[in-house]
């Protein structure tokens, strides 16, 4: 039986003065949540039934509260709040996503606005994805608005965030979509999972979600971290899960964003300064400039005291007389208010003058395209014989990514051929009992042998000529700087053969990665601002048979490059060496 009291104030669910159903009330009304009603508290976390057992009856219920006002038994009132914000928007209920995906330039451009976020977060992302493989959804990433940056996780179920719009560069904000985790997370301000039929739109019922939104140093929203899975799977832990993945991105980007500034690392025990969960505070001067949620409320302060609030504000002893880079016994700070906290300060780093890149040594220095001093460049020579050989000497062709090349099907009569590679990348493999081992890349001005057991893979789109080894000969002599740039190529290439064979008999697998890494970023990294960017990144499948491994040690030694900043992701296919000498000095620590 609904209560009924007497209820005076403003709400536009009632008049005032009216008796109403407490449960009828504004859900922006004062006093709303201390009518004692269950119902509408907020919730924690997900509730114990199966959502898809009650998706019809929640349906109907969300049409009655939209029309009617009458609140649903059950149903945590940030969700409410939610679904009348969407019906404020004018969204319809069976609204379909967009079937056409955005154009790659446009997600390129969100991840460039969003590389700080995105480089902070990729660490956790693929740690959330190893732990909640088994759940079979997936874990993304959105810009302050909603717009998914990324999508990691199951391939199967990725089938089915297709059909509802749930992939990179979709808005799943708020106003967009309507009730769902990321959006109404964001609005919100704190984490939440939304269930089932809880979605807006009767299509994401079909989905199980839960997200908090991230938080930067200076209090402004920079994303959301999503997980999804399909309704049936349960997410009374998900939140906890979010949560922690948050702090730690929240964490890497108060790194980025505050390593220049004076930081306090502070916590009321003294074991944990210095470890995940402690507060952080950056400070120009003894103006607060940053900080982290732990801080915030370890003080009692709110994010817009960022910027604004002094030293002298927050503790009662002097900013000078903290010891700098004390251990946390050696430094207790009273606050204000008269809380005891354990701190620890930590100065600014000084500016030191960067030292230039050592230039690669001969047996460093990047196959492709590269040559001695004096050395003919390939694609110099091949370009003039193409316009001055008779046809036919010359055999020129053009191959889409993906495309087998066998070396039994280039040979004629039994003659082995030079490949020469014009523009793209190829992948010269071996294969045995179903298992793959990538021997060495090939790429523009590189030049190979081709016998009978010569196995390629076109990376790249791509064009190659290739010659009969008589005809090789025959224009060697004819065309001495053809053989001076051919040749070099060839040693090249063997050269490399010879060191993937020695790295997998004497070197680890994070040595060989380090390497690959180091040999990518010199020959076809885009220098920025941040670092060299790899464009198209390999995959862990390709780095696997890259330096011959299995992708599950690859995966974990990628992943310590990540933590350690050597490396990270950018969205699904590029990534960032912030500094590739100090990825080089890694392998010195390796050998």
């Amino acid at each position: 039986m609904q209560s009924i009291e007497k209820y005076t104030g403003d709400c536009c669910l009632s008049k005032p003065g009216a008796l109403v159903p407490a449960t009828q009330r504004c859900l922006t009304c004062p006093n709303f949540e201390a009518s004692g009603d269950p119902a509408v508290s907020h919730r924690q976390l997900t509730t114990a039934m199966n959502p898809m057992a009650s998706r019809d009856a929640l349906i109907a219920a969300r049409q009655r509260f939209l029309s009617d006002g009458v609140v649903p038994s059950g149903v945590p009132l940030p969700i409410l709040r939610s679904w009348q914000r969407s019906a404020a928007k004018g969204i319809e209920l069976d609204k379909r996503p967009l079937a056409d995906l955005p154009q790659r330039e446009e997600l390129l451009r969100a991840l460039e606005r969003n590389e700080n976020l995105v480089q902070a977060a990729w660490g956790e992302i693929e740690s959330l994805c190893r732990e909640t493989q088994d759940s079979g959804g997936v874990v993304i990433l959105t810009d302050p608005q909603g717009v998914v940056l990324m999508r990691v996780g199951s391939t199967s179920f990725g089938e089915q965030a297709d059909g509802v719009g749930l992939h990179p560069g979709m808005d799943w904000g708020e106003p967009s979509v309507g009730t769902n985790a990321i959006g109404t997370a964001l609005a919100e301000g704190y984490a939440i999972s939304i269930i089932g039929a809880e979605h807006f739109l009767t299509v994401h019922s079909v989905l199980s979600c839960s997200a908090a939104p991230i938080i930067d140093p200076s209090g402004r929203i920079a994303g959301a971290l999503d997980l999804s899975t399909t309704a049936q799977i349960p997410h009374a832990y998900s939140l906890a899960l979010i949560r922690r993945s948050v702090e730690q991105i929240e964490r890497r980007l108060f790194e980025r964003q505050c390593g220049r500034q004076e930081q306090m690392r502070l916590h009321s025990n003294p074991y944990l300064v210095g470890g995940p969960h402690e507060g952080l505070l950056a400070f120009d001067g003894d103006r607060l400039t940053g900080a982290n949620r732990n801080a915030i409320d370890l003080l009692n302060l709110s994010w817009s005291d960022i910027g604004i609030i002094r030293f002298g504000q927050l503790f009662s002893v002097q900013h000078g007389s903290i010891q700098r880079n004390a251990s946390s016994d050696d430094c207790i700070v009273q606050t204000t208010s008269g809380s005891t906290l354990f701190a620890r300060m930590h100065s600014p780093p000084k500016a030191v003058p960067k030292a230039p890149d050592a230039p690669p040594s001969k047996e460093e220095r990047p196959a492709s395209g590269e040559r001695a001093e004096g050395e003919p460049r390939v694609q110099e020579v091949l370009e003039r014989l193409l316009s001055t050989c008779p046809p036919g000497t010359l055999r020129l062709r053009r191959f889409k990514a993906g495309h087998l090349i066998y070396g039994s099907d280039e040979m004629d009569s039994g003659e082995e051929a030079l490949l020469i590679i014009r523009s793209g990348q190829l992948r010269c493999f071996s294969s045995f009992e179903s298992r793959e081992l990538t021997l060495f890349m090939l790429n523009s001005g590189d030049a190979m042998m081709i016998h009978s057991d010569t196995m390629l893979e076109v990376k790249k789109d791509c064009e190659v000529v290739s010659l009969r080894q008589s005809t090789f000969h025959r224009l060697a002599e004819e065309h001495p700087p053809f053989a001076l740039a051919v040749m070099p190529a060839i040693e090249r290439i063997l050269r490399r053969s010879i060191k993937m064979n020695e790295a997998m008999a004497f070197h680890s697998v994070k040595y060989r990665l380090v390497r690959t890494l180091c040999d990518a970023a010199d020959r076809e990294g885009r220098r920025t601002s941040q670092g060299v960017i790899l464009e198209t990144a390999p995959s862990l499948e390709d780095l696997a048979m890259q330096i011959g491994a299995a992708r599950q040690s690859v995966s974990t030694a990628l992943a310590e490059l990540i933590r350690g900043g050597l490396v990270s992701r950018i969205g699904a296919s590029s990534m960032l060496i912030p500094s590739v000498r100090k990825l080089k000095a890694e392998l010195d620590s390796l050998r």
